[in-house]
């Protein structure tokens, strides 16, 4: 595999309480110069500027440009989804609702009354704590730091949300892995996709190891009961929370890929959209995520192993069957396309 590698910097003020930002996506502040971006070619042992992605969109669930310009101040950015990463949610809320002749404008009102941005506890510690660490590394407001992703085509990099995934890297880039790093400390869970290699599912497996050994944080607090919801923990807008100290937020929480399905169920049923008796289940079933399960990815890779629906690991009752790091999901991939609307598709 080849290697992409983009320079940038890191804004700490973007993370909560003083900004939005949470702990697994985070807005990489570039200055897009010529060398920004630098790709490596299997098999070549020097990076080469390459500029495919400055103009660049991608098409997925999102159309949008992959670089993203301040109108403000001019200033350039790219979204970073940390690769292996998934923190608690710090600010979620379920996708609007489509247009169905069976739902009632006095549904949609009600679900959209009810819809408010939520987040799981843990969320705003690990962000923090996410923060802090950043700190160490700076004297500043702002960090140093290396993206780095294994791809060989310019449109893996980018998922259907014009994200770009990957590893940053800050201080000495072989030692200082933020996204090793939260799942050691326990401050995230383990998210595998297929589109990541067998070694760098390894790397977070021994990474989980390690954070399971530490108490009172994010991965011994993970539960698998879908039925357990707590309608009054909401986003807390930046600026309006003073002397927060990590484990402030301390509580329990399920899987938060299962978390932000269980939002939609939860709100719906409430909102009356689906009967109160429809399990998540059953919800489920209606839009089935699909992935395979680790132990037959290891053992026979992506072609050979069998595919699963999220569905078939729960259970009527709500109970989640298997560990976050059990599972290994299917990436939803984009599309990149030039300003002619043409594909990129090398460098």
């Amino acid at each position: 595999m080849g290697t992409l590698r983009i320079n940038g910097t890191i804004e700490l003020n973007q993370f909560w309480p003083l900004g939005s930002s949470d702990a697994d996506t985070t807005k990489m502040k570039l200055i897009v110069e010529e060398d920004s971006f630098q790709f490596k070619a299997t098999g070549e042992n020097e990076f080469k500027k390459t500029a495919v992605f400055h103009s660049a969109i991608s098409k997925g669930l999102t159309v949008k440009p992959v670089i993203n310009t301040s109108k403000r101040d001019g200033v350039q950015s790219i979204i970073i989804r940390l690769q292996g990463v998934d923190a608690p949610e710090l600010h979620y809320k379920a996708a609007p609702l489509k247009k169905s002749p069976e739902i009632t404008d006095a549904k949609r009102k009600k679900f959209n009354e009810l819809n408010k941005e939520r987040r799981q506890h843990f969320a705003e510690s690990a962000t923090v704590a996410l923060a802090a660490h950043l700190k160490y590394y700076t004297t500043t407001e702002s960090v140093e730091a290396v993206f780095e992703s294994e791809i060989d085509h310019p449109f893996e990099v980018v998922d259907t949300y014009g994200r770009f995934i990957g590893n940053i890297y800050v201080g000495n880039a072989i030692e200082n892995d933020l996204n090793t790093w939260l799942v050691e400390n326990a401050w995230c869970t383990p998210a595998f996709y297929t589109s990541m290699s067998k070694e760098e599912i390894a790397i977070f497996l021994s990474a989980c190891l390690k954070g399971k050994k530490i108490t009172g944080r994010t991965s011994k607090s993970i539960i698998r009961d879908a039925g357990r919801f707590d309608w009054d923990l909401l986003y807390r807008e930046p600026g309006t929370v003073e002397n927060f100290a990590i484990r402030d937020d301390k509580g329990k929480a399920i899987m938060p890929k299962i978390f932000r399905r269980q939002v939609a169920w939860m709100v719906a049923k409430k909102a009356g959209v689906i009967t109160p008796k429809t399990s998540f289940k059953a919800q489920l079933k209606k839009s089935p995520d699909q992935f395979v399960l680790l132990n037959e990815f290891i053992a026979n890779g992506i072609t050979a192993s069998q595919v699963y629906s999220l569905h078939d690991f729960i259970t009527d009752e709500g109970r989640i069957l298997k560990k976050p790091e059990e599972f290994v999901f299917q990436e939803k991939p984009g599309t990149l396309v030039g300003p002619t609307n043409k594909k990129i598709t090398e460098w």
